[in-house]
């Protein structure tokens, strides 16, 4: 389930004021993303689940078509074409999955995109710093979410907590996470995005191409 923290969005019915506000909120954060160009970013996430809370940190790099995401057990790289997926059961890395996403799977990693243009997703908000992307149909949305609320800093408009919330067909599944750390304006070497396999000797290659 941690693969969902990778992706951002969510809704609330409120009067047609509050509806504009939270539009404008949206794209001002977009418009400061694409700003920030590549981004470092950390945050401190946790997971509820069947009653059970999962806390977690999670690193993301995100360039261009680039895309980063390390967490305790699983770590992503994805190069615009390859993506790589490491599995870590406790002794490092122990699977290589490498894959070539379709157009649709590789659009579920533009973040910067799937915010702006929410496609099967209503906007709403508090009117003031956050807003939130609901669902028409969940059991069809991306990874199954309903909704998703982004909270952000009301001068800045950086991110600063995301939740997410999944059908309840998935379990009842929600997230939360909080920003720890954004850098913007990095500049990363390629090689960051994609997978170092000969370091991972002892890791099995499954090759999925």
């Amino acid at each position: 389930m941690r693969k969902y923290l990778l992706f951002i969005l969510a809704f609330c019915i409120l009067p047609l004021s509050a509806q504009n506000s939270a539009d404008r909120l949206l794209q001002n954060t977009v418009y400061k993303l694409k700003k920030d160009g590549s981004i470092a970013m950390t945050l401190d996430a946790a997971v509820k689940n069947e009653g059970t809370t999962e806390h977690m940190e999670m690193v993301i790099r995100m360039s261009g078509t680039g895309f980063y995401a390390q967490m305790e057990d699983n770590t992503l790289w994805f190069d615009g074409k390859t993506m790589w997926n490491g599995k870590d059961f406790g002794d490092g890395i122990e699977e290589i999955y490498i894959t070539e996403p379709t157009p649709e799977e590789k659009a579920r990693y533009d973040i910067i995109s799937l915010i702006e243009k929410h496609q099967g997703f209503s906007v709403s908000g508090n009117g003031t710093d956050t807003f939130i992307l609901t669902a028409s149909n969940p059991e069809r949305s991306v990874e199954g979410i309903s909704k998703v609320s982004i909270k952000v800093d009301a001068g800045t408009y950086a991110i600063q907590n995301i939740q997410v919330e999944f059908d309840e067909g998935l379990g009842g599944i929600s997230a939360t996470a909080k920003v720890t750390e954004y850098k913007p304006g990095q500049k990363f070497d390629k090689a960051v995005f994609t997978c170092p396999v000969k370091d991972y000797k002892d890791a099995e290659i499954i090759d999925l191409r």
